[in-house]
């Protein structure tokens, strides 16, 4: 089930994200409460019995959601593709967005993997666009997808 994140799970929410430095964006407990605080931002929680993924969500333009990070708890269990999929149909009915795109550091394989098969597509190549600490700039793949293509997944 996909749900909105609590105040009480924000915590939770940071840390899963902090687990994974490599993959995800570092988001801290304030920035996290912000965006789930306002109208243009959600932090929802895949709960099938705990925080077994999150997702975190920013109108980036009138229509068009930025998913900023989604990350499940226990990767290669494969909930990975169930949970993108709810998280799409939230965007696209829900939130009734035109377009959702996210970026995906180049050497995310399994992310890389698991957007394409659900129907993003890759838009392009952002050089060093991302800071993985030390100094450690990496080019980042943008993904997007819009609505109608999500539609016509059926």
């Amino acid at each position: 089930m996909l749900r909105r994140a609590t105040d009480g799970e924000i915590p939770a929410v940071a840390a899963l994200i902090a687990a994974y430095p490599m993959q995800l964006l570092a988001q801290s407990e304030g920035w996290l409460r912000e965006i789930a605080a306002d109208d243009g931002g959600a932090v929802l929680i895949w709960d099938r019995g705990g925080i077994d993924g999150v997702a975190v969500l920013h109108w980036a333009y009138p229509g068009v959601v930025y998913l900023m990070n989604l990350g499940v708890a226990r990767p290669g269990c494969g909930e990975g593709r169930e949970f993108l999929d709810a998280v799409q149909a939230h965007v696209f009915g829900s939130m009734g967005a035109h377009r959702m795109f996210c970026d995906i550091a180049f050497d995310n394989a399994p992310a890389l993997a698991a957007f394409a098969k659900a129907g993003f597509v890759q838009e392009g190549t952002m050089r060093e666009c991302w800071d993985r600490g030390a100094g450690i700039w990496v080019d980042c793949h943008a993904f997007g997808m819009l609505a109608r293509e999500w539609r016509a997944r059926g």
